[in-house]
């Protein structure tokens, strides 16, 4: 998005006497990179936010209207002229426009969207952000994740190497989060030692992975400051709308429990958001099932026999002992002819009497169908026990 803007404006600025250029190069780049282009371009000249079908619709009546325009003045007619006729005149979107230029507009609107000491977004533009991302996964019924990240100990780097090392580790953590983080991805600088990242049409094992690679560049740098080498980490937190939250302060409650939940398990880490309160069925259930660690590096897989299931996680029995935090991909025969592939959360891992471990794990992202499926094979599991006896339990999540 952000490289798009800036063609924009560099069109703008560079062709700004000669429409015909102007509006061939646009045409180009709409070629290239689709019907969003067009609302970034309403955006830059009347800071109106429209859906790209819309921005598309208007653009080429705008076009009509110029040469219209032009014929009854006699004249070529700027295209910014046209553009602020037909929203004031014709469209009537706008009412009370103020002229400026688009450079002088850019600075002060960066200086009051963007935080000065990181380059990324302030809280009050992550917010807005928030809200609009929120509102077009409701219209698009699509997923939207966030990511609550704080830095470990950042209080002790400032108290014992003062603000500026602190100023300093700051801005490589933001350089490495626009490293790694999408185009179409938004951080900000939420306070302090916070940062939030908006990761839209995303779910949270996706969001994981951008998060994890984040962690482990912090995790691996080396930050100088004054010749002093200062080791940093951080700890993460995520939640997903529609699954974890309806609405967006919801969702940014939720993925800072999550972040609170990730510093218990020892920082340095990415947690997922649950809902621990919730209660499931779970049944008894004896089956070899297949495991496969996420991560950025690829992992042999392995078997291990589950204990038991409820529609929000799983005890396993293995003898591999896998990390409180460590993301799963779990292959569930719960049918021969379509096996489950669940995403999953190790909570908990624990050594046994006969020295196997039972490990704890929470599903994650586990959509309607997926629930359906489980729920409808606890169902039938439950109908097959005489007395209809089913231990209810806390999720592991």
């Amino acid at each position: 998005m952000s490289s798009i803007r800036k063609q924009l404006l560099d069109f703008f600025e560079q062709f700004a006497d000669d429409d015909a250029r102007l509006i061939k190069e646009l045409h180009s780049l709409i070629s290239q990179q689709g019907k969003e282009v067009y609302t970034y371009i309403f955006q830059i000249l009347t800071n109106l936010d429209l859906p790209p079908a819309e921005a598309a619709h208007h653009w080429e009546q705008i076009i009509a209207h110029s040469k219209d325009l032009s014929t009854a003045m006699g004249r070529e007619v700027n295209l910014r002229t046209a553009v602020c006729d037909y929203f004031c005149s014709v469209n009537k979107s706008l009412h009370n426009p103020k002229i400026i230029e688009i450079h002088l507009f850019e600075k002060t609107a960066r200086s009051s969207t963007f935080d000065a000491l990181t380059g990324l977004l302030n809280r009050s533009a992550f917010d807005e952000m928030l809200s609009r991302e929120i509102s077009r996964a409701k219209r698009h019924d699509s997923n939207l994740t966030l990511l609550f990240l704080d830095l470990d100990d950042f209080k002790r780097v400032n108290d014992t190497l003062g603000h500026m090392a602190g100023d300093e580790v700051l801005r490589k953590v933001a350089e490495m989060i626009m490293l790694e983080k999408r185009t179409e991805d938004f951080g900000a600088r939420y306070g302090g030692e916070e940062i939030t990242i908006l990761l839209p049409q995303t779910c949270k094992a996706d969001g994981w992975l951008i998060g994890e690679r984040i962690r482990q560049r912090l995790e691996e740098a080396e930050i100088h400051y004054e010749g002093q080498n200062i080791k940093a980490t951080l700890s993460g937190g995520l939640a997903s709308f529609p699954i974890d939250a309806s609405d967006g302060l919801s969702l940014l409650k939720n993925a800072d429990k999550a972040m609170y939940r990730a510093k218990s398990f020892g920082k340095n880490n990415i947690s997922f958001y649950s809902m621990n309160k919730r209660r499931n069925i779970r049944v008894e259930y004896t089956s070899s099932v297949e495991i496969q660690e996420l991560g950025i590096h690829a992992k042999p897989s392995f078997t291990a026999t589950t204990k038991s299931l409820s529609i929000g996680g799983i005890l396993l029995e293995s003898n591999k002992h896998l990390e409180t935090g460590t993301k799963i991909q779990i292959t569930i025969p719960v049918s021969q002819e379509n096996p489950l592939l669940l995403i999953g959360n190790v909570v908990r891992s624990e050594k046994t009497g006969t020295g196997s471990n039972h490990i704890s794990v929470a599903f994650i992202d586990s959509g309607i169908i997926i629930k359906n499926e489980i729920s409808s094979y606890l169902i039938k599991h439950l109908k097959d026990i005489p007395d209809h006896s089913a231990k209810t339990t806390q999720p592991a999540s």
